[in-house]
């Protein structure tokens, strides 16, 4: 079985394969995730369940939330001996619109800034980088779509990351990372 975790965004999700097919999933929200996330895993019964690999979205998104969500991955990893794989968070909603030819992904970054991700029917073009707040309208103007997972602008569809949409991607794809020990996507320094 794989186990699916994302938590870049307000709303987190959790979902679980066995042969290809999503046999499990829910959603949560919350700021930081740590205690809806753990209660939807003990949901779960991961106890009586053989994990034998970890999906962890990365973001861009809340930092202090994807490392909740990598923690978890983490440590559920070393209890069932499951290899992980990581991949970004953004992904999941550049396959969600991958019938899309321009594709727009905006989230907030804080401090006047906005992660942008621009895909093509599914696939990633470029990003994800970031933009100025005031330069948001402006780009949305080149894209087919514009989504985020914020209500950041009247003419832009709300979507959340989920973690099922990471089941769609073969393992063996670029967005995926088996690093042990996986990192939010980092965009910038700390202050």
């Amino acid at each position: 079985m794989i186990l699916s975790i994302d938590t870049s965004s307000e709303i987190g999700s959790v979902a679980l394969a066995e042969n290809h097919q999503v046999v499990w999933r829910s959603y949560f929200k919350g700021k930081r995730h740590f205690s809806s996330l753990f209660d939807c895993l003990e949901k779960l019964n991961l106890a009586s369940l053989k994990i034998e690999k970890i999906f962890v979205g990365t973001g861009p998104g809340s930092f202090s939330s994807i490392r909740v969500g990598i923690a978890a991955a983490q440590g559920i990893s070393i209890a069932k001996n499951a290899s992980i794989l990581s991949i970004p968070s953004i992904w999941s909603i550049g396959l969600q619109f991958s019938h899309i030819p321009s594709l727009g992904i905006f989230s907030d970054a804080r401090r006047g800034e906005l992660f942008c991700s621009l895909f093509s029917y599914g696939k990633l073009v470029q990003g994800p980088y970031l933009i100025e707040q005031q330069k948001l309208t402006e780009i949305i103007k080149t894209v087919d779509l514009a989504v985020s997972p914020e209500a950041l602008h009247d003419n832009m569809t709300q979507v959340f990351p989920r973690a099922e949409d990471f089941f769609l991607l073969p393992e063996n794809c670029p967005p995926f990372d088996n690093t042990p020990f996986p990192e939010p996507i980092y965009l910038r320094g700390p202050v």
